[in-house]
C-alpha cells in the first residue's frame, strides 16, 4: 500500500511537468506570431465581401475572392483546386498527409494555420524568413518544389502581390501559381516563373491578348489602332468565322476586314462595315450586287428599292439626308448657315421628286434650335418644296442674353447666344414666309408613309445644365433634342441630335427603344465629352458610330467620349474624313458604308 502511494506521488509531479512543458511549447510558437492583421502595402489580401476595381494596379485583387483557383487547362484543374496545408508534410501539389495520432513535435517542420494565416513552423518555432521560400530550403526531405512568398510577419502571401515590379498570384494556401488562372474579372496567364503576362500571348497554337490588368480579352477589341475579334475562349479569330448567326472575316493577322472584297481560290466575297460578309442584295460602290446565302458572289443585278443616308461634311454641325425606298426624302438637321450652299448643291444632285419646278424634301427634322443644326433651314426652304418641318417646342431658341450687361467675362457667351438667336429668327422668318409652323414631335410617332422613321425621345424638358446661370438654358436645349430611329431591313440607325448625360441616362433607364436594336449611331453632340456615357453605349450596343465634326475638332477633342465608344466596340467614322461625308446604302438584306 505504501509502495503504491509512493508511486502515485512520483507520477503526479511527472505528469504535471510534462503538461507544463507541452503548454510552454505551444505558447512559444504562439508568441512568435504577429498578432495584428496588417499586411504589406503591396500584398492586397481581403475577404470575398470586398469591393475591388480591376484597374487598381496597386491591388491586383481580381482573383482574390475566388474560393478555388482554376486552370484554363481542365486537365490540371483538379490538382490546383485541391491544394491545402496542415500540421504535416506537404506533397508536390500542396496537399497534406494528415496524421491525427501524432503529436505536434513529431510532424515538424510543417505549415500551421495560426490566426487565419499560414506559417512554416520548425522545432525552433515559426520560421523567421521573408521573401521567396521553398520548403526544401529548410527541409531537404520535403517531396515538393512549391514556392511561397513570406511577408514581413513571416506568413505566406495569399492572393496577388507585386514583387520587384511584377505581379504574382498565390493560391489560398500560399503556393505560387503558373499557367491560366480564373478570377472574378476573367482569365489571367502566369508564365513558368509565375509572372502575370500582358499584351499578346501565344499558347499551344492559339493567340490571345491580355490587357493592362492581365485580363484575357474576348469579342471585338481595338488594339494599337486596329480592330480584332477574339472568341469566347479568348483565341484570336482569323479567316472566316461565325458569331451570332453571321459569318465574319479577319485577315491572317487577325485584323477585322471592313468594306472590302475578299477573293479565295474559288469564290469572291464582300466584307461589310461590321466585318460580316454580304448575303443577298447589296449596294457596293453605287452598284447593285448579288450574293448567295453563303456569301459567294453571283454577279451584278438591278434594283431600285433601297435606302440611302448621307451624313454630310458640314464642319462642326449636323446634317443627314435620307432617301427612302419609296422616293420620300428627309433631312435631319441642316448644318450651319455657312455650309448652306454646299447643302443646296448636294440636294439638287439627288434626283429629287419635282413640284412646280422645285425638288421636294418631304420632311425636315430639326433636333434643336442651335445654329449648327438649324442654320441651313432658311436656304432649304428657299430652294426646295418642303412638306413638314419638325422641332420640339422645348428645344427652341430664346433671347436668354436679354437684359444682361456685357462684361469682359461674359462677352463671348453673349456673342454666341446672340448669333444663334439671330440664326433662329432668320429660320422662323423663312418658315413664316412659306406659311409654315414647326410641328412638335410626339413620342413613338412615325414620320414617313413607310413607317421607317420614328420619334423615340421622351419629350421631357431637362431644363438648364451647368452652373453658369447665363448660359445654362442655352446649353440645356441640347438635352431636349428630338431623337429619330430609322428601321429598314437590317439597318437600324439612331439619330441623337446633341443629347448629353442627363437625356442619355433618361433614355436608357426608361428603355425608350423598348427592345429595338441599333447597329449605327449618329454619335451625340459631335462626340464631345458631355455625351456618349458608357451606360448609354452599352444600352444601344451599336457596331458603327458616325461623328459629325470638323477635322480641327477631331484633333482637339478630348478622349473620354472617344474611349467610351471604342471600349464599347464601336467602329468610328468621321464626316470630315472626306468632302462628301459618310454614306450608307441599305437593302432589305444588307447595309454598307462608303
Amino acid at each position: 500500500m505504501q509502495k503504491n502511494i509512493k508511486k502515485t506521488l512520483v507520477i503526479i509531479p511527472m505528469v504535471f511537468l510534462l503538461c507544463m512543458s507541452f503548454v510552454g511549447t505551444m505558447a512559444m510558437a504562439d508568441d512568435k506570431v504577429n498578432q495584428t492583421s496588417t499586411v504589406d502595402s503591396d500584398n492586397k489580401q481581403g475577404s470575398s465581401s470586398e469591393n475591388v476595381k480591376s484597374s487598381d494596379l496597386e491591388g491586383k485583387d481580381a482573383v482574390k475572392n475566388t474560393e478555388t483557383t482554376q486552370s484554363k487547362d481542365t486537365a490540371n484543374t483538379s490538382d490546383k483546386n485541391n491544394q491545402g496545408k496542415s500540421t504535416s508534410s506537404t506533397n508536390e501539389n500542396g496537399n497534406q498527409n494528415q496524421s491525427s495520432e501524432t503529436s505536434t513535435m513529431e510532424v515538424l517542420p510543417a505549415w500551421q494555420n495560426l490566426h487565419g494565416k499560414w506559417y512554416y513552423v520548425t522545432k525552433d518555432g515559426i520560421l523567421k524568413k521573408t521573401g521567396w521560400f521553398k520548403e526544401k530550403d529548410v527541409n531537404p526531405a520535403a517531396d515538393n518544389s512549391n514556392e511561397f512568398y513570406l511577408g514581413s510577419d513571416y506568413s505566406a502571401t495569399i492572393g496577388w502581390k507585386k514583387i520587384d515590379g511584377s505581379w504574382y498570384y498565390f493560391n489560398e494556401v500560399g503556393i505560387k501559381q503558373t499557367g491560366w488562372q480564373y478570377g472574378n474579372y476573367g482569365w489571367f496567364y502566369l508564365d513558368k516563373n509565375g509572372i502575370m503576362q500582358t499584351g499578346w500571348l501565344n499558347d499551344k497554337g492559339y493567340k490571345y491578348y491580355l490587357n493592362g490588368d492581365g485580363i484575357m480579352l474576348s469579342g471585338k477589341q481595338y488594339i494599337d489602332g486596329k480592330w480584332y475579334f477574339f472568341g469566347s475562349n479568348g483565341s484570336l479569330q482569323t479567316g472566316f468565322y461565325s458569331y451570332n448567326g453571321k459569318t465574319y472575316y479577319s485577315n491572317s493577322d487577325g485584323e477585322m476586314g471592313v468594306n472590302q472584297w475578299i477573293t479565295t481560290k474559288i469564290n469572291k466575297y464582300y466584307v461589310k462595315a461590321d466585318s460580316s460578309i454580304a448575303t443577298g442584295y447589296a449596294i457596293i460602290n453605287n452598284e447593285a450586287e448579288n450574293f448567295d446565302a453563303n456569301g459567294r458572289y453571283i454577279g451584278p443585278t438591278q434594283m431600285k428599292d433601297y435606302l440611302f443616308v448621307r451624313h454630310l461634311n458640314v464642319g462642326d454641325a449636323d446634317c443627314a439626308f435620307i432617301k427612302l425606298p419609296d422616293g420620300e426624302t428627309a433631312l435631319i438637321d441642316t448644318g450651319l448657315e455657312e455650309t448652306s450652299d454646299k447643302l443646296v448643291s448636294f440636294l439638287k444632285s439627288q434626283d429629287l421628286k419635282q413640284e412646280n419646278g422645285k425638288g421636294v424634301i418631304d420632311y425636315v427634322i430639326i433636333s434643336h434650335a442651335h445654329s449648327d443644326h438649324i442654320g441651313g433651314l432658311a436656304a432649304v426652304l428657299s430652294n426646295f418644296k418642303v412638306g413638314k418641318v419638325y422641332m420640339p417646342d422645348i428645344a427652341e431658341m430664346k433671347n436668354w442674353y436679354s437684359g444682361i450687361k456685357d462684361t469682359a467675362e461674359n462677352a463671348s457667351d453673349i456673342e454666341l447666344m446672340k448669333h444663334d438667336y439671330e440664326v433662329y429668327i432668320r429660320a422662323t422668318v423663312a418658315m413664316n414666309m412659306k406659311g409654315m409652323e414647326f410641328i412638335n414631335p410626339k413620342h413613338d410617332e412615325f414620320i414617313d408613309n413607310g413607317k421607317i422613321l420614328q420619334f423615340v425621345e421622351s419629350g421631357k424638358n431637362f431644363g438648364g445644365i451647368g452652373s453658369d446661370k447665363l448660359t445654362q438654358y442655352y446649353w440645356g436645349i441640347n438635352e431636349n433634342s428630338d431623337v429619330v430611329y430609322l428601321n429598314y431591313g437590317n439597318l437600324q440607325e439612331l439619330f441623337t441630335g446633341d443629347m448629353e448625360w442627363n437625356s442619355e441616362k433618361d433614355f436608357w433607364t426608361n428603355n425608350m427603344l423598348e427592345g429595338k436594336k441599333v447597329n449605327v449611331l449618329k454619335v451625340p453632340h459631335h462626340g464631345n465629352d458631355t455625351s456618349s456615357t458608357p451606360d448609354f453605349i452599352n444600352y444601344l450596343k451599336p457596331v458603327v458610330g458616325i461623328i459629325s465634326r470638323s477635322k480641327e475638332s477631331v484633333k482637339q477633342s478630348t478622349s473620354t467620349a472617344y474611349n467610351n465608344l471604342i471600349s464599347g466596340g464601336v467602329s468610328l467614322y468621321e464626316t470630315s474624313s472626306n468632302d462628301d461625308g459618310v454614306s450608307i446604302y441599305a437593302t432589305k438584306d444588307n447595309w454598307t458604308i462608303q
